[in-house]
């Protein structure tokens, strides 16, 4: 569990860092023709990525009592896909951009998925010492 999530955060942080420092190639990199219009959005955009990364490396500390915050980053992996899938569908984005979805969020549903339902199964349990919290 602690490899996936330092890896999800990993790759968070890395991806959330470049279209913020570098958000022409970013947006090319994504699949746009250029970056969006209102560049502070494709940068908060970026910074939402980068902090889900940071949540993903904390997590990794302690993931079954960390699962809430594992299951927000599994909720944007799933939301975000259906975002970007309706804006293709109504034209607002080509079509492009739907490459990136299976490394960037759908590889990411199974491991994810499965340490949240460890964690609901076990919540407060840490992984180190077994104990509840109130135990250690």
């Amino acid at each position: 569990m602690r490899r996936i999530l330092l890896l999800a955060g990993l790759h968070s942080v890395l991806w959330g860092a470049f279209i913020i420092l570098l958000p022409d190639p970013a947006a090319r990199v994504w699949g746009l023709p250029k970056v969006p219009h209102d560049l502070f959005l494709w940068q908060g955009t970026g910074l939402v990525i980068l902090l889900a990364g940071v949540g993903y490396f904390i997590a990794a500390t302690d993931p079954e009592r960390h699962w809430a915050v594992i299951a927000t980053g599994l909720l944007a992996k799933i939301l975000g896909p259906i975002g970007v899938v309706t804006a293709v569908v109504r034209g607002e984005i080509p079509a492009d951009v739907l490459r990136l979805v299976p490394l960037n969020d759908l590889a990411w549903w199974w491991p994810l998925a499965a340490i949240v339902w460890r964690g609901c199964r076990h919540p407060g349990r840490s992984v180190d010492s077994g104990a509840t919290p109130g135990e250690r």
